[in-house]
This record gives C-alpha cells, structure tokens and sequence, in this order.
C-alpha cells in the first residue's frame, strides 16, 4: 500500500470518527459542520480519484484536493460572518474561496458519477446568474450583484451549497452510508446467503430465490444498488447460470432484487431518512407506508422468478442451507436493525439512532467469543470495524459530493422560482390529465435518477417533480413516494441501467439482453406507483382491509398478464392468441387502477382465466 493509498484510508477513518463524534458531542454550529463535511467528503474522492486515475485527470483531482484544503479551510474561519453577511454580499477572499469549492464540487461530481449531474449543476448555476436576460416565463430575478448573488450559494447558513440538501447528506445519509458498511463487514452476506437457500429449497426457484432475498436484505442496509449487484452477484449469478437459468435472465433476477433492497424497511437505503425530511413526518410513518409495497414488489418479483423456472424445465436445487452460520449470524444482524427501530419509535433523532445502531453494531462485534478466543481473531475484529468504518466513509462522501451538487441545482430553483414555473407549465400541458402528467413525471424522474445512486437520484427528483405532482392536486406522500420508486428503478431501466450493466458483466453476456430481461421482470413493479395516486390506501393500514383488496388483485392481474405476454410461458409454451389476450387483461386491469369501473377488472379477470384455463387444456393435450 503506498502513501496515497494509506492517506486516503486515514482520511477516511478520520472523516468517519468526525462525523460519530459530531453526532454524539455537537462540538460546532450546523453550519461550521456543513463546511467541514463537504470539505473532508472532496478532499476524500479528489484522494481516491487521484489513486484511480492516470496523467491529465490524476493531476485535476490533486488540484481539487489542494484547492478544497484551502478553500474549506478558509470558510471555516469566515462561517461566522458567511452567516451575517447573508444577502448583503461576500468580502472578495470569501467570494474567490466560494467561488473554488463550488468548482471542486463540480468537477467530483463529474470525476466519480459522470457528466449529467455535473451538467445539471453547471446548466442550473448559469441560469442563477444570467437567467435575467431571457424573456418569457422562463425569465428570472435579476441579482443586485454578483458577490451578492453568491451568497446564496456560499452562506454556511440554510441555502446553496451548505444548505439545502447538504445537511441532510452531513447528519443522516453519511452515518447511514456507516452503518450499512460496518453491518456488511460484520458476515452478514453469509447469513443472506444462507437464509436465501432455505428459501430456494421451500419455493422451489433455486439461486434465483436465494438471489432475491440476499440482495433485497444486504440493499435495504448499504443503500446503494449497484454495489450491492457487485457484492452479491458474484456469488448468485453464477450458480443460477449453472442450475440452468439463461445469463441474460440469471443478471436480470440479480439487478431487480437489489434494486428492491432499496425500497424494502427498516432502512430502505437511508431513503426513508431523506423523504421523512421533505415530508416534516416521523421516520415510522415512512417505513409503515412503505410496507404493503415494498411485500407486493417482492411478490411481484417472485412471480416473475416462477414463469422463469418453467421456462428452463427443471433447475437444480439450491446447496443445502447451513443453519449454524444462520444462527450465529442472525443475531448481530438483527439487533442492530432492532435498535434502530426501537429508537426511531421512541422519537429519537434519525442520527442519534443509528448512532446507537452503529454501537449495537461495534458490540456484537465484540461480544462475539470467537473475538477473544486469541490476539490474532481480536486483531481480526478490529480490523473488520475499521474497514467497514473506511468502507462507509468512501460511499458517504461520493454521496456527499453529488449531494451538495443536488444542493446548488436547488438553490437555483427555488432563488429563481424554476420549480413553480415548472409545476405551472406541466399542469398547463397537461390540463386535468392526471394519467398523462404521471406518465411525463415517470418518464423524467427515470432519466433523472439515471447513472445514480438511490439517495441522490430520489433527491433530485422529489426537489424536480413532486412539485408538479402537488401542482395538480396529488397527495403529498403519493407524490413522494411515486418518484421514489421510480427513481430507484432508473438503476436497472434502459438506456443507461446501470445495475443491469454491472450484472451483465458477471454474468458474461449482452447488456442489452439484462437490461429487457431485468424490465420484464418489472412488469409488475413498474405499475405499483400508479396504486400510491389512484389508490393510497395501500400506503396505510385501512381499517377496512377490503379498501386495498380490490386494488391488489387488479395489480396480481395485470403482473400475471405481463409476464405471460413477454415470457411467452406459463404453465406451457403460450401461442400468440394466449399472449395477446394476456396483454389485454394487463391494460384491462391497468385501467380499472386509473379508472375504478369494474367492468375493467371483471373482463380483466374473465380474459386471465380463460387463458390460464387455455393453457391448462393444452399442457393435458
């Protein structure tokens, strides 16, 4: 390990014990911690970056990380009078120090997650400034000056680059990038793994099951879909190719899976957190409402696992479940998580939970025998810590970066009221169309949360289209949780996919064959948003179950008339006429959901039947 090397794993352990520490002390102002979380967070990836990288760009990220030293370094020492001088316009050291950080931030963002977030940022700061100078609606405020414009982007008060969204990234998003790192280091995928053979052994759909539940489960806690392909893909998509599933589809089942990790409670990727804050609701009535959807998804998934097990004929059965690691791991895995719970429904704080959480976590560690058995197994507790610690501290500052990216494009909206005039174009466009605006917001928030993680893709499309949605009349947790969803499926939704793309490299076969395998696993889980507006009973827990009865049979519907139509197998090889009548029953159903007449639903179900009875006559014959 040479020196950059080590720099930057010090570093990051450093960033990681500041941030537990700030947690638990408070030893600054909110402001002063902003600063210094975006000034470690650069400082971190232009590290990384410059061990990455070669020649032009490993030069860029030592001047980044020079740059961020200083500039962060000089903020801190103004933060005081960054505050006062809010709106009345920024000391010129402050201005050129504002003016270096906003630049390294940029150029991170395009450095670790590409060009479009890093385009965004740079299209929303020249309509921040020059806006003005168009004519139209779209014209907006002129700025008295220029230092005085700044300072909306640089006041470490409540606004721009330290305001915003970065707090949120500061307090609560890097402590859970921690937490799910360090329970990730603990030997939990083990424990996953295990859980999902028994459950391919009892479901009878092999390594495909055991892939949907070890990636649902290691998602819901690292927050990030495309590691988590990586992680756990490398075991799972192997053996369902050997138990005889397709490449393309053995890829698919793992992007779908772990894409569902993120929508899935206690943690939901730390998406939870973020929408409980847009939202000014508790934590627990995000995670109650994100329930019933999150079983249907599944559901959903597993359905689509069944029509690819009778594609192949007959699989091979799973190994057989090792229940002495599920033993010894259940317990440090669950703890943790229950109490996480425990603390969240007793009012506490989302970051001083998971700081007890993380504790949960360093005491499992060390109240396992095995840690003190001999010097060498205690060295080899610790070190696990530390890299998870590391590990957690890497993915919480690329998240940062393109966090306080997200922070400067909302500024821009909401200083030039972009976001209202938006809001009021779409629903001009759209007039009391409320199918037609929920197909354009589907379609932008996918190509929004293309190519990035979950918390920053939800971030950036709750900031660009819920306020559309509200414009129209829709209700606030709908609209949130619409997005939501489909922001997190943007990770396996062409063109970019970039979840299908990892699990296609494993699995040794075409992307774009993972990419349409892993949609028409979705079948089923693309319609479930359209429940939360038309239906948003089943984001509670209804008194009268029978108010969500109807809406999931309907959806049960049209997910089997879905894969049956792009399968082309259901109980049998399906003929044409069996695949178009399957087509039908789904947009059937779907309209029921948009339009609650039950004729829909009765010819829905009539056509499926028929079909399955169809399919049934010929499987005899």
């Amino acid at each position: 390990m040479n020196l950059i090397t080590r720099s930057a794993s010090g570093l990051a352990l450093l960033a990681a014990l500041y941030h537990l520490y700030f947690a638990y002390y408070r030893p600054f102002t909110e402001g002063e911690h902003a600063i210094i979380h975006v000034g470690l967070a650069t400082t971190l990836i232009a590290l990384y970056q410059a061990i990455q990288n070669r020649g032009a760009m490993r030069l860029l990220a030592i001047v980044c990380l020079v740059t961020a030293v200083i500039a962060s370094f000089y903020l801190f020492s103004v933060t005081e009078d960054l505050e006062i001088r809010f709106g009345l316009g920024l000391r010129p050291m402050q201005l050129y120090a504002g003016i270096a950080i906003i630049a390294v931030v940029i150029i991170l963002c395009w450095m670790e997650w590409g060009i479009v977030i890093a385009t965004l940022a740079v299209t929303a700061l020249v309509y921040f400034f020059f806006g003005d100078n168009l004519r139209g609606p779209l014209q907006a405020a002129s700025h008295p000056s220029f230092d005085y414009a700044m300072t909306f982007l640089i006041s470490s008060g409540g606004s721009g680059l330290y305001g915003q969204i970065t707090p949120i990234s500061a307090n609560i998003i890097f402590l859970f990038m921690l937490f799910g790192a360090l329970l990730a280091s603990t030997g939990v995928t083990n424990l996953f793994m295990e859980l999902g053979n028994w459950l391919g052994r009892l479901l009878k759909g092999g390594a495909a099951v055991t892939c949907v539940v070890s990636s649902s489960l290691l998602g819901t806690v690292t927050g990030a879909t495309v590691a988590n392909v990586a992680i756990t893909g490398t075991f799972t998509i192997p053996t369902m190719k050997r138990q005889g599933f397709a490449a393309r589809d053995a890829g698919a089942v793992e992007s779908v899976a772990s894409c569902g990790g993120q929508i899935l409670p206690p943690v939901m990727g730390a998406g939870a957190f973020i929408m409980a804050s847009f939202l000014g609701v508790s934590y627990i009535e995000i995670a109650a409402a994100a329930l019933l959807p999150a079983i249907l998804f599944f559901a959903g998934v597993l359905i689509g696992v069944f029509f690819l097990v009778q594609t192949t004929g007959r699989i091979t059965q799973t190994d057989a479940p090792d229940f002495d690691i599920i033993r010894r791991e259940f317990l440090p895995f669950v703890f943790p998580l229950v109490v996480l719970v425990y603390f969240l429904i007793q009012g506490y704080s989302a970051t001083g939970s998971v700081v007890m959480a993380i504790g949960a976590v360093v005491a499992t560690t060390f109240l396992r025998p095995s840690t003190w058995r001999s010097a060498a197994q205690f060295k080899g507790a610790m070190g696990t810590l530390v890299s998870g610690l590391i590990n957690g501290a890497r993915q919480g500052a690329a998240l940062a970066v393109i966090t306080a990216a997200i922070s400067l494009v909302a500024q821009s909206l909401i200083t030039t009221a972009l976001g209202p005039k938006f809001a009021s174009a779409l629903a001009g466009f759209v007039g009391d169309n409320l199918l037609i605006a929920l197909m354009v917001v589907m379609v932008a928030s996918i190509l929004l949360g293309c190519g990035l993680p979950t918390v920053a893709a939800y971030t950036m499309v709750a900031i660009m289209m819920v306020p559309a949605l509200r414009n129209i009349g829709v209700d606030p947790l709908s609209a949130h949780m619409f997005v939501y969803y489909f922001a997190v499926f943007a990770a396996v939704t062409p063109p970019i996919a970039t979840a299908a793309m990892v699990a296609s490299r494993i699995a040794e076969t075409s992307f774009w064959a993972t990419a349409w395998a892993s949609m028409r696993l979705m079948s089923g889980p693309l319609i479930l948003p359209f429940l939360f507006i038309y239906h948003g009973d089943v984001l509670s827990f209804p008194p009268d179950p029978r108010t969500v009865f109807l809406p999931i049979v309907a959806w049960s519907i049209a997910t089997m008339g879905l894969l049956i139509l792009t399968v082309g197998y259901f109980i049998t090889e399906t003929s044409l006429a069996e695949r178009m009548l399957s087509g039908a029953a789904a947009l059937c159903s779907f309209a029921w959901i948009v339009d609650g007449s039950l004729l829909w639903l009765f010819g829905s179900a009539g056509t499926l039947l028929f079909v399955i009875a169809s399919q049934t006559w010929r499987e005899r014959v």
